[in-house]
């Protein structure tokens, strides 16, 4: 195989295992075995290492040593420090879009205004809608014309991949959340940057609430089960028990 057929292949199983990941059939805390994923993907077991490590440096995926990889859990505490650093980030790209948006850019915000219209009633697109949303987002951060603000914007994306499908579990939040990306994208059309600015702060800091009341009651339901049963959670080399609660990588933000 070439290096360049090799690198191909890492692409693909990147993305595969990513997308796994987004729609939570790996979830929260579960151990990522290069075995067993080789033969879910069909393909041998480097491409899986390589990629895993590219996951780990996007913070998806956690190495722990001699322990193997993981799919990244992650605390109240780094949510709230995540969505803290997003909002920096999103305001000052909406202030910018406002300012440096090109033709080219008004042209995709409106491909993808068509396509969200077309979602918005629709639970089972859920996989294309967590792709439009990272798209809205990143086009947004790369009309702003900072290339250093749109590659720090498409860092926080990767990461939070990780929470994007707790917003859109329901029909309602899942039509309020287009709701609020179309009214985005047409006030940076109409270079309203106040108006833009005050809907993406609390575009963010809905999602961050959100998340951190899950992560919440994860937690508390986790403190019940140590009450309840500290000689068999505590001090044990077990893998922690899964919660059905837990923030899984897939929610629209």
């Amino acid at each position: 195989m070439t290096s360049t057929s090799s690198g191909l292949l890492i692409d693909v199983v990147y993305s595969n295992l990513r997308g796994l990941i987004v729609s939570n059939a790996l979830t929260a805390g579960q151990k990522l075995v290069d075995r067993d994923l080789a033969e879910l993907l069909g393909v041998s077991r480097t491409p899986i290492r390589e990629a895993l490590g590219r996951l780990a440096m996007t913070g998806l995926v956690e190495k722990r040593a001699r322990r193997g990889y993981y799919v990244s859990r992650f605390s109240v505490d780094e949510v709230k420090d995540l969505y803290e650093f997003r909002k920096m980030l999103e305001i000052h790209s909406v202030k910018l879009a406002v300012q440096n948006a090109q033709p080219s850019h008004l042209v995709e915000f409106d491909r993808v205004l068509s396509e969200l219209t077309k979602l918005s009633s629709d639970l089972s697109g859920h996989a294309k809608a967590v792709e439009l949303d990272i798209q809205i987002h990143e086009l947004i951060a790369r009309a702003s014309g900072n290339t250093s603000l749109h590659q720090a914007m498409q860092n926080v994306l990767h990461k939070v991949m990780c929470f994007i499908s707790v917003e859109i579990a329901g029909q309602d939040s899942l039509v309020a959340a287009h709701q609020q990306h179309q009214s985005l994208l047409h006030l940076i059309k109409e270079r309203d940057a106040k108006r833009a600015v005050e809907l993406i702060r609390m575009h963010v800091d809905t999602a961050k609430e959100t998340l951190v009341s899950v992560l919440q009651t994860r937690d508390q339901v986790w403190s019940d089960v140590l009450a309840v049963a500290p000689s068999k959670t505590r001090g044990s080399n077990q893998e922690v028990p899964k919660l059905n609660n837990d923030i899984h990588q897939g929610e629209t933000l």
